[in-house]
């Protein structure tokens, strides 16, 4: 676990001296006025359709999404693995005879695109994918090796605004195909089928075609001009891998801070921390009762992108565990503003 945490700080100290690296060469191109006392975020306007409120530019997180009318193109990758994590051995009536140790890793990268077609309606799609492999035999056999790719079309519409807040109404519909392989299900058949079958072979790889589609509301409130409020809340109705179609429910919160804006600071560094709560997993997985907690640092001294570093925390149960598994991913997001 020391090693973990060691690594992650040395990842967190690179990210930022390399922000503090970029932030030298993008400022001078940015920022020119003659007015020093002017607040960096009002510099960044521009005749773009910007995630500015009361002077307060939002950082942006793909765990609590926000109500703005922009357009914009994000790409994201990411990696990570599980923590703590404990593997067990079965015999093939399922009695667990030994834990082990290991680990999983996981890998995910996507594509969105959101046209903002006036200032207060936009369309969005994306697409991308992930995988989850176990790094030896224990853990590749209790827990499988499974893999998604999909697509989400959405729209967004602004519902009320002032000069602190906004609110907006979205409608998301996602299909993905999910892909998993039990070798333990397989050995497992052919077992007690008594050799290999077609049944056997369908144990082997289980795959699905899994949707949801949800109706949710987007706000964001910024009380000053160095800090904002994201929240969101929705309901939908999704399938999940092998089951049918369920209800599911979101909501969340997320704060972050600008540093540019804070007096005798003025370092165009921003954080977010957010929490979301989900009944269901929404990319189609069979796990219940998901709370997924996330930390941003990202630059936000650049009238055009955002570039940061996110890192999403969550504890999962997934169908062929027999305890939850906790998760730490990390990607690096970029998105530009059109």
């Amino acid at each position: 676990m020391k090693k973990n945490n060691h690594y992650w700080f040395n990842l967190f100290f690179c990210v930022l001296f390399f922000l503090v690296l970029v932030n030298q060469n993008l400022r001078a191109q940015v920022f020119q006025s003659d007015n020093e006392n002017k607040k960096d975020t009002v510099l960044l306007r521009t005749n773009k359709l910007l995630p500015i409120i009361n002077n307060f530019r939002f950082i942006p997180s793909d765990v609590i999404d926000n109500p703005f009318i922009t357009t914009f193109v994000k790409t994201s990758v990411g990696a990570g693995a599980a923590i703590d994590l404990k593997s067990y051995l079965k015999d093939l009536e399922g009695n667990v005879t030994d834990t082990l140790t290991g680990k999983l890793s996981f890998i995910s990268m996507d594509l969105m695109f959101q046209l903002a077609i006036t200032d207060w309606i936009a369309v969005n799609g994306s697409y991308g994918g992930s995988g989850r492999l176990g790094n030896n035999a224990y853990t590749i056999l209790t827990s499988g090796i499974s893999y998604a790719s999909g697509y989400t079309l959405g729209a967004k519409i602004k519902i009320w605004g002032n000069d602190q807040m906004m609110l907006s109404g979205s409608l998301d519909h996602s299909s993905n195909k999910v892909f998993l392989y039990s070798i333990y299900d397989f050995v497992k058949n052919v077992v007690e089928s008594g050799g290999i079958d077609s049944s056997s072979q369908n144990k082997l790889l289980e795959k699905d075609d899994v949707s949801s589609t949800f109706l949710s509301l987007n706000y964001a409130y910024a009380p000053t001009d160095w800090c904002g409020i994201l929240a969101v809340t929705g309901w939908g109705v999704g399938q999940t891998f092998g089951n049918k179609d369920k209800g599911n429910v979101r909501f969340g919160l997320a704060a972050s801070v600008d540093f540019d804006n804070i007096k005798y600071i003025g370092f165009p560094i921003g954080v977010l921390v957010g929490v979301k709560f989900n009944s269901f997993s929404e990319s189609g997985e069979n796990t219940t009762n998901i709370l997924t907690y996330s930390f941003r640092i990202g630059y936000t001294g650049h009238k055009d992108f955002d570039i940061g570093l996110e890192n999403t925390y969550q504890s999962l149960n997934y169908r062929l565990s027999d305890q939850k598994i906790n998760t730490l991913l990390t990607a690096i997001k970029v998105r530009y503003y059109f």
